[in-house]
């Protein structure tokens, strides 16, 4: 009896490590197809989907979806009708926060709260109108314990560039940002900087438009949205 239960296992044993290769394979053969469509593009790990048959993976931060034969690929929500939970935009969250974590603080630039409770990402171009109405709204999440990262998206052209630059390579970047936004002439400054990496970013995020806030959980908040509201979002998390 021992002996036929001892073979059931090594039986079981041998046909889950083929199991694992064959999926392994299967991986390998589809990263490889995915990169030759998408050069240069670092495909992650797969893993099941919600949907028979399908796959999931990221490129950067964005959920994408590719059936397990590798014949079609796809982008766009999962919807639970049951649940009422958009699948695709929680995997995308935890990416985000991901991208974000692994980004750090020290690339972005900050607004610190003395006793930081939640913290939001914003990306920013320093001439957007409705970036500004944000920037005007600062002291408010800092006086509730939130501090404010800022990375550039300057999508209004080479001069919004060569401000962002001046504004990070200053000697107190967060005054040259208040001053900026407040349309104000700042002295023209240059030094290594961050700003290509968050451009790489936002595209990463399908960021399309400024500004455009991402939580500290890594939800996507797109547009304007006046700072109780954020900071509602906030403390309900």
């Amino acid at each position: 009896m021992k002996n036929t239960v001892k073979a059931l296992l090594v039986s079981v044993l041998m046909l889950f490590s083929v199991a694992i290769q064959a999926a392994e394979d299967q991986h390998a053969a589809l990263k490889k197809m995915i990169s030759k469509t998408f050069p240069g593009v670092e495909v992650s790990a797969f893993k099941e989907s919600v949907i028979p048959n399908v796959l999931e993976f990221n490129m950067g931060a964005q959920v994408l979806y590719v059936t397990k034969d590798g014949r079609h690929l796809f982008q766009g929500n999962i919807y639970d009708l049951v649940s009422q939970k958009n699948i695709t935009e929680e995997s995308e969250k935890m990416a985000r926060k991901a991208t974000l974590d692994e980004f750090g603080e020290k690339n972005t630039l900050v607004y610190k709260a003395k006793k930081q409770k939640h913290f939001i990402t914003v990306f920013t171009d320093i001439d957007c109108p409705y970036c500004r109405k944000l920037h005007d709204e600062v002291e408010q999440y800092l006086d509730q314990n939130i501090s404010v990262r800022y990375m550039f998206l300057p999508f209004k052209g080479q001069k919004s560039l060569e401000k962002s630059v001046s504004v990070w390579c200053a000697k107190n970047p967060q005054q040259a940002m208040t001053e900026a936004k407040k349309g104000k002439q700042i002295t023209s400054a240059s030094c290594d900087n961050p700003i290509q990496k968050h451009m790489q970013l936002g595209r990463e995020f399908g960021i399309r438009g400024t500004p455009a806030i991402v939580l500290d959980s890594g939800e996507m908040v797109p547009g304007y949205r006046p700072a109780k509201d954020v900071i509602k979002m906030l403390n309900a998390k």
